[in-house]
């Protein structure tokens, strides 16, 4: 075996005391150095910072070291070197479980003067902004990007009033500024929202509404504006204010609201492309998902079958006069739609049953395995069950556990998660229980 040196083994356990936890930390003596350094820059015990009340302690994340002073502190990583923070924005990184946080260490001084007298300090994870009259904000990741667009705190949304605030729908997140807002979602983006359109946006229930997120910014010639949504636009003119336009084409969208207050339009719509699904017909992105549905119910033993989907105009008015002539109008408007004002219409809407016929298009479809699969399930595929129990007086029809209606992954899986049981909730818009 090969002897080492006296040398040789100090230099071997130097290193093995330097790693600790994995990670390869420098010497305190190395934090401390520059942590002194930058207080004498600072002025010491006659600058900003005030005498020290305690030594460096180290031990930190990734290494780091720390020394507090009477008024702030002097933080070092290896990575960032040795940063003061001070004052409301110092509260702020702690009240963000400082280094530990998403802000991580600072990467510079706080950097004052700016625009009515505010301060900023940048982090590894973004920054925190000051201004007297709004204090002390975070600043990150896409909403950050977006404000700076705008010019950050000398652009026309100025400072930060509040964090950025999280868990709206969809994940979604916003943060509001003195001249407005940015609201930020994954599927979306991140997007102003400010005057007048922002007002009337309020109006719809922001992204809960009708409009969904914001998928443009605000864009303006001359003297008119306007800002698109994931399912509408709103306009803007100095003359004329603000005019809404929700996205009712069918054929662009597969979360069209049609009810007894919401004709198609035209009434004789004809959706397209249709394919068929083992007989009947609904429009291509819905006949997809409805398929991969069907075979997973069958694969775990669920004997499902489409019994209807897209029906023609003509289709609906001889069956809607069936049910008037069987039993009457009030209760065939409670059980089948006028024609023109039927989901079935729309090629998204399906009917689906048992193979034996067990409680064909009746409530207790609901007691069996496929009503119970579909109940549990359709969402993971884009469906919902467009006419659940109890939601009578808001969509206007009884009880119809069989009724599957595409809306998409995003939208099917949001109502799910936040228990909303129609659509006309999720819309934001008013209920339909009469024509």
């Amino acid at each position: 075996m090969m002897k080492r040196s006296v040398p040789d083994l100090l230099a071997v356990l130097i290193c093995a005391l330097l790693v600790v936890g994995g990670v390869i930390t420098a010497p305190a003596s190395q934090a401390a150095t520059a942590i002194d350094a930058r207080y004498a820059e600072l002025g010491g015990a006659g600058g900003r910072l005030g005498g020290a009340t305690g030594a460096e302690f180290c031990g930190l994340r990734g290494g780091g070291c720390q020394r507090n002073f009477e008024r702030g502190v002097i933080i070092w990583s290896s990575a960032t070197g040795a940063q003061p923070s001070f004052g409301a924005i110092l509260s702020s990184w702690r009240g963000n479980d400082a280094e530990n946080g998403r802000f991580g260490y600072p990467t510079g001084p706080e950097v004052c003067g700016i625009t009515g007298g505010g301060c900023y300090q940048n982090f590894q994870g973004g920054a925190i902004i000051w201004s007297e009259r709004t204090g002390a904000h975070i600043s990150t990741g896409a909403i950050r990007v977006a404000w700076a667009r705008t010019g950050f705190e000398a652009g026309r949304l100025g400072y930060p009033t509040t964090d950025e605030v999280c868990g709206l729908r969809g994940g979604g997140c916003y943060q509001n500024y003195q001249g407005g807002s940015i609201v930020w979602a994954p599927s979306t983006g991140a997007w102003l929202s400010v005057g007048a359109i922002r007002t009337r946006w309020a109006s719809t229930g922001f992204e809960n509404g009708a409009l969904g997120y914001p998928i443009t910014d605000e864009r303006c010639t001359g003297s008119t504006c306007d800002q698109r949504y994931q399912r509408g636009v709103i306009a803007w003119t100095a003359a004329g204010g603000t005019v809404l336009g929700r996205d009712i084409d069918v054929a662009a969208s597969s979360v069209v609201v049609v009810n007894k207050r919401r004709p198609l339009n035209p009434a004789r719509y004809i959706p397209g492309p249709l394919v068929g699904v083992e007989g009947p017909l609904l429009r291509s992105d819905a006949a997809q998902q409805f398929s991969r549905l069907l075979a997973d119910a069958r694969a775990g033993g669920i004997a499902m079958v489409p019994i209807s989907g897209y029906r023609s105009y003509d289709t609906q008015a001889s069956l809607y006069a069936s049910y008037v002539n069987r039993y009457g109008q009030a209760t065939a408007d409670l059980i089948s739609a006028r024609p023109g004002y039927s989901e079935h219409q729309t090629g998204l809407a399906v009917d689906i049953g048992i193979s034996d016929g067990t409680c064909s298009l009746q409530e207790c479809f609901a007691g069996t395995p496929a009503g119970a699969w579909a109940a549990g399930n359709a969402w993971r595929y884009g469906f919902v069950i467009r006419y659940p129990q109890g939601q009578t007086p808001v969509t206007g029809y009884a009880y119809e556990p069989w009724h599957l209606r595409y809306v998409g992954a995003t939208i099917a899986s949001e109502m799910r998660v936040h228990g909303v049981p129609t659509l006309e909730h999720y819309m934001n818009l008013p209920a339909a229980p009469s024509y």
